[in-house]
């Protein structure tokens, strides 16, 4: 019987984050797909970007949420992907603690749409927080795996 290495069991848990994120942001994008102009007063109601660009942040926004979901899930360009989650993450997380300081009582938009949506608040900067730490994670791990695997044995 083989032994497992502590490099495989490190390497079983990334892939499990990165399915886990990549569904997460799946399921998050698809609200936000199907009511456009619902996420569009959800981002306007943020009261940070110009109302020209509301709704093309609207648009793209949750399409780019589902490319990241798709390419996390099936392991495309990860190194590049879970970056890009974990930039865009901080990002949200930064609106939030924004909203939080200005006292708006708004939603959030995070992952869903309807009236059971969470408010901006202190939970959400976490929950986005461990998303950031998340995909810091599955990049490292990523590319720990490529340097491994480049190596000649």
């Amino acid at each position: 019987m083989k032994k497992i290495t502590r490099q495989q069991v490190l390497l079983g848990a990334a892939t499990a984050l990165r399915l886990l994120i990549g569904f997460l942001f799946l399921q998050a994008s698809f609200d936000k797909i199907l009511a456009p102009a619902k996420f569009a007063q959800v981002i306007y109601n943020y009261h940070v970007l110009p109302v020209e660009l509301v709704n093309l942040c609207a648009i793209f926004m949750p399409w780019f949420e589902a490319f990241i979901g798709i390419a996390l899930i099936f392991g495309i360009w990860v190194e590049t992907v879970s970056l890009l989650m974990s930039l865009l993450t901080a990002g949200f997380t930064v609106l939030i603690i924004s909203a939080i300081v200005r006292g708006l009582n708004i939603e959030c938009g995070c992952f869903s749409l309807d009236e059971r949506g969470s408010l901006v608040g202190w939970k959400r900067v976490f929950e986005d927080l461990f998303i950031v730490a998340a995909g810091l994670i599955i990049f490292i791990s990523n590319f720990r795996q490529q340097k491994t695997n480049a190596q000649p044995e």
